[in-house]
């Protein structure tokens, strides 16, 4: 064959393969998805009855007369409810299910959590995707703690006991959770696969749900998956459930823009578990405007975190301890209380940056007692660090705009010669003692911090619903109104104008041509545009920068003289002999070497 066909016939061989490949992913996931919908017709169905109940339920039937009413059906355990309270967070917890139904947070959250979730958090379930189809019931209770007791269908007796933490490492939005396994059967009893529910996590807004997830910690390595993950694939379809198994399996959960959902395991030693998540669709969209709209399609995110591998001889027990936290996403609580939860925030690739800010912007607002004028003196914080950077480069670039016209005598000099035209350039700002990068160097340094502080902004649960001069929400946009449709955001407008003012105030270098001057120009339009949406907080950043720069830029012009074209002194070339090449003979005769009595000669 020649090489077009070898070609032709390797494609073939790969695309064949990529197909198998996926045929048996999507085989796998058809075989899961199965499996989870006859667990869930199992968990729907009844308990079945004991040989014994049933034949009790059945020596009545068989000797009844006709016309003898009919015994009467076994009523269904009654629901018990029991409310645990710490500070401005109200636990919700109910025996139908044996944990935590819902957990309202007051304050200037004022959420819902687990409010969409099919049964409370910490339910035991058999299968991940499942429900918990033991009967509990409250057995304690009291201000600070609540106990459910049940037995499931192979004879496992189940005591579950949430309390309030205290002391150190506790906080408002975190309950702990003991819960014991005993074996009261007669026969050996191992598996693996209890899991604990860790609840549904529902954006608050349709347009946030893009921030949903779920994530886990391994070992210390933790990560994550946002809704983009259920999405379609371009070679196989869509997932519809995350499975994975783990060999130190610390925590799990599910999240959202501003508020997180997590079990973690509290233990010497780390063990293997597995752990799951998926999602369901709303019957409702969250945003009550989109009421009826066909085309908006709103989801819940789940998870449960798989127990240790249970293994119980007849009468023996085992007790696990679990945390739960339900709370917002602050960086600040979540690593004081510990056991890695911090990791949780997901800040990125900066995430150091973020780390640093974040902590910042917390000191700030603890002496100005204000988030907006935290942001703002974060803002002057970082410009004040960075002016050193800034002021050289601006000199450079002040220097670099003297080099025009001896710039552009070289590009006609040398039109027809680009390299030697480079040459000369190079030479020029040698002579001149000018760096062409010194300019960019303060691009590069901000871009890191810019990143890291959206990424704080982004998702600061310490923003959502903190009002700053006309902004009513600073993890929100600053609309003000409507008009023709559009919303009218002052702060993005704010900062687009100071864009263009600090645009006009910075020294453009020499090389700059009117397209790119014209580019340049077009810059604050297209940052307007994609951060018209944005958080206050980004804006307000933003426009507190541009106009510090504009200030900046006029102290500089006041008190700093201007730059002059002059040439440095060029270090003088050494004037020291070079290095001699050891095998460089230079014909002239050798030195005597020193006299003395030479060994006689053989052979006469």
């Amino acid at each position: 064959m020649d090489r077009k066909s070898w070609i032709i016939v390797t494609l073939c061989v790969v695309l064949m393969g990529v197909n198998w490949h996926y045929m048996q992913e999507n085989q796998k996931l058809a075989q899961a998805e199965a499996a989870r919908k006859k667990q869930e017709e199992i968990a729907k169905q009844p308990p079945a009855a004991s040989p014994a109940a049933a034949a009790a339920a059945a020596a009545p039937a068989t000797s009844a007369t006709p016309g003898a009413p009919a015994a009467p059906a076994a009523a269904e355990v009654p629901e018990e409810k029991h409310a645990l309270k710490a500070g401005t967070v109200t636990f919700e917890l109910t025996s139908k299910g044996g944990g935590i139904s819902r957990a309202a947070l007051a304050g200037t959250d004022q959420v819902t959590l687990n409010k969409n979730g099919l049964e409370p958090i910490g339910a035991l379930r058999r299968e991940a995707a499942g429900l918990d189809a033991t009967a509990y019931k409250l057995t304690a209770k009291s201000d600070k703690s609540v106990t459910f007791e049940g037995t499931t269908i192979d004879g496992i007796a189940v005591t579950k006991t949430y309390s309030l933490t205290e002391g150190e490492g506790s906080d408002e939005h975190l309950i702990d959770l003991k819960i014991t396994l005993k074996n009261t059967g007669a026969a050996q009893h191992r598996s693996e696969d209890y899991f604990l529910y860790a609840g549904a996590a529902t954006a608050l807004k349709h347009d946030e749900a893009r921030y949903d997830g779920f994530f886990w910690n391994n070992a210390g390595d933790a990560d994550y998956h946002l809704s983009k993950y259920y999405g379609k694939g371009f070679f196989s379809e869509a997932p519809t459930e995350y499975r994975h198994s783990y060999n130190a399996l610390r925590y799990t959960g599910v999240m959202t823009r501003f508020y997180t959902q997590i079990i973690t395991r509290i233990a010497e030693k780390d063990a293997p578990a597995k752990f799951w998540s998926g999602r369901r669709k709303l019957a409702q969209p969250i945003d009550a405007a989109s009421a009826g709209k066909a085309d908006i399609e709103d989801f819940t995110y789940e998870a449960a975190m798989g127990l240790p591998v249970v293994d119980l001889a007849p009468g023996a027990s085992v007790t696990e301890s679990y945390q739960i936290y339900l709370g917002p996403k602050e960086y600040d609580r979540l690593s004081r209380i510990g056991h890695q939860r911090s990791f949780a925030m997901f800040y990125g690739y900066f995430r150091y940056v973020s780390i640093a800010l974040s902590k910042v912007m917390r000191w700030m607002h603890d002496l100005s007692g204000s988030w907006g004028l935290a942001v703002i003196l974060l803002t002057i914080f970082v410009r004040l660090c960075l002016w050193p950077i800034h002021a050289k480069s601006t000199m450079t670039m002040k220097r670099m705009g003297l080099l025009g016209p001896l710039m552009k005598e070289l590009q006609v000099k040398y039109k027809d010669n680009p390299q030697q035209q480079q040459l000369e350039t190079m030479k020029l700002y040698k002579d001149y003692g000018v760096n062409p990068l010194g300019g960019c160097l303060p691009l590069f340094l901000q871009f890191p911090i810019f990143i890291g502080l959206y990424s704080v902004l982004e998702v600061a649960a310490e923003l959502r619903g903190q009002s700053f001069w006309w902004v009513r929400d600073l993890a929100a946009a600053d609309t003000q109104g409507v008009f023709m449709g559009f919303n009218i955001n002052p702060l993005p407008i704010i900062m687009g104008l100071t864009m263009v003012a600090q645009m006009k105030l910075t020294p453009q270098p020499a090389t700059v041509d009117k397209t790119q001057q014209r580019i340049f120009m077009l810059m604050p339009l297209f940052f307007l545009w994609i951060s018209y949406d944005f958080a206050a907080a980004l804006a307000l950043y933003w426009s507190t920068q541009n106009i510090f720069s504009v200030f900046q830029t006029r102290i500089m012009k006041l008190y700093m003289p201007e730059p002059k074209l002059e040439k440095v002194a060029q270090k003088p070339a050494s004037q020291s002999a070079p290095a001699q090449n050891p095998f460089y003979n230079s014909g002239a005769p050798a030195k005597d070497k020193k006299k003395g009595p030479k060994p006689p000669r053989l052979g006469g």
